[in-house]
């Protein structure tokens, strides 16, 4: 009797989990065949950790909107969290629509001055770069820098310094990804300042969508495996000249082993990490650099794409952190006496005011309230919020030191000095627990790429094997967000079963009238 066909996906994030989900609900594939191997914990960039006492911990944080639709048809199958009976979309529409985001404080100078965001402060030059980025042709801008295509000046509009600190870019960064950005977040313009087309889960990311589907994927029968890294793939010959998977050489639990794939198997793949090789500091030590080479997600792809020019270029996007780094920070405060402050200054309520940047730091500090309660069981009067430096190797303004080289009480000391809070100090520290994360590779996606640099999701010349992912490449969407790895997901699964193709991404230039709003709103800022 012929043995079953299994599907092996390597790499538990969002993207692997969907892949699971999709096989299972539109490939009618048993979950007993298939296996998904994560070096770490289930979740990847969606992760979540920690307690009040010991403090809670997120290496990122995540926002949604009415341009994900690929995520919010998955999750519409999920049931949520807390009730089973509601799905993980109606949960996370419902908590939108009860505490929907109005930004009143989205830019604020030192000493706690809001600024007026509704003023962009583009200059006539300005916007014609604008509009000119956004309808040229893709090709035109391949392996540009942002910077080759603004003046300046761009850089220090309001516009710029929302659009950079709400999507992580730098100067440095992708002309084509910011082109594919404007283009993809059209309808973001009318509300840039205010945010409040943003939509966000009822807690963190992993409790509100990560969780819900282990559970799920675990109850139709997926086998999940942690603590196992993919090294290598072998291949065999195909027919026609093709390539197919044969063997995955994999470390278990420290103990190297290998898998013999079936004649029948197919092969998914996560290649590269945004948040490999991440530490964690304390509110006493600074989060240390890992040395050596990269972790098993990046070496597996290096390895591959020496093997073959189909897997892509891995080392363009990991091969200069000192241009891809971050440093985000989760704070624990055991009182609600910071976010009574920023309530009284901002005049939203924490969990609605969306994001404030300090445009005057040095580190470029955002950081953001989560409604209470952030995380399942939180207890009242507990308070998270989180943050992040988009400078982290410059100096601080008042500590004197890089970011990536400040503890949590320092990088607290630095924000409360921005707000001009000094005098309240010593008695928010008191109350504070700010755990800070080291992220090598946080923006790593961003860099800038040639066509090729990234691998197609059915990569040419092999059979049965798919990549997906933030680092595979999809035409018209956007990296860094949960969406690009629900459709990497979509793809593999209908390519590789042979399904009805999957709809192209939202692209703004297909929506005239999206497109003139948000023209409209350039040049009338």
């Amino acid at each position: 009797m012929p043995s079953e066909r299994c599907i092996h996906i390597v790499g538990a994030g969002i993207a692997g989990l969907a892949c699971a989900a999709y096989l299972l609900r539109d490939g009618g594939v048993p979950g007993r065949q298939i296996h998904l191997y994560e070096a770490g914990q289930p979740g990847g960039s969606l992760d979540a950790a920690g307690s009040a006492a010991q403090g809670y911990s997120m290496r990122g944080s995540r926002m949604f909107g009415p341009a994900y639709v690929l995520m919010y048809e998955l999750l519409d199958a999920i049931p949520s969290f807390d009730d089973p009976a509601k799905s993980v979309a109606e949960d996370t529409f419902e908590f939108w629509q009860s505490a929907p985001w109005y930004d009143r404080a989205r830019l604020v100078e030192r000493g706690g001055r809001i600024v007026d965001p509704t003023d962009w402060r583009l200059r006539n030059h300005d916007r014609a770069d604008l509009a000119k980025l956004m309808l040229r042709d893709e090709g035109e801008i391949e392996g540009k820098r942002i910077e080759e295509c603004f003046e300046p000046a761009f850089f220090e509009s309001n516009f710029w310094l929302m659009w950079c600190s709400m999507f992580g870019f730098e100067t440095w960064h992708s002309a084509d990804e910011l082109r594919r950005y404007l283009l993809r977040f059209l309808r973001l313009f009318p509300d840039l300042e205010t945010m409040q087309i943003i939509q966000s889960t009822r807690y963190n990311g992993h409790d509100s969508i990560v969780t819900p589907m282990l559970r799920w994927l675990q109850a139709q029968g997926v086998q999940i495996e942690t603590v196992v890294e993919v090294d290598d793939v072998a291949f065999d010959s195909g027919t026609h000249g093709t390539k197919l998977p044969r063997r995955l050489h994999i470390t278990r639990a420290g103990r190297a082993e290998s898998i013999e794939l079936g004649d029948d198997d197919l092969l998914i793949l996560t290649l590269g990490s945004m948040t490999a090789d991440s530490s964690l500091g304390s509110m006493e030590a600074a989060p240390v650099a890992r040395a050596g080479a990269p972790s098993s997600s990046w070496r597996l792809w290096q390895r591959l794409a020496e093997q073959d020019r189909a897997f892509g270029r891995p080392w363009v996007f990991c091969g200069q952190p000192d241009r891809t780094t971050w440093i985000t920070f989760t704070v624990t405060d055991a009182n609600l006496e910071f976010f009574r402050l920023v309530e009284a200054f901002s005049g939203s309520p924490a969990g609605r005011g969306g994001l404030v940047t300090l445009k005057d730091s040095s580190w470029m500090l955002t950081f953001h309230l989560y409604p209470c309660p952030a995380f399942p069981g939180q207890p009242d009067g507990t308070g998270v919020w989180w943050g992040y430096g988009l400078f982290p190797d410059r100096i601080g303004d008042f500590v004197g030191k890089r970011m990536d080289e400040c503890s949590g009480r320092e990088i607290l000391v630095e924000l409360y000095a921005q707000l001009g809070l000094q005098e309240r100090t010593p008695a928010l520290l008191a109350s504070a627990n700010c755990i800070p994360c080291r992220l090598p590779y946080t923006t790593s996606q961003f860099m800038p790429r040639l066509r090729g640099d990234r691998p197609a999701v059915l990569p040419h010349g092999f059979e049965r094997l798919a990549v997906v992912g933030q680092y595979c490449e999809i035409p018209a969407n956007v990296v860094y967000t949960v969406e690009y790895s629900v459709q990497s997901a979509r793809m593999a699964v209908a390519g590789l079963l042979g399904l009805e193709p999957v709809p192209p991404a939202y692209e703004g230039l297909d929506h005239p009238n999206a497109l003139v709003g948000a023209l409209r709103r350039i040049l009338n800022d």
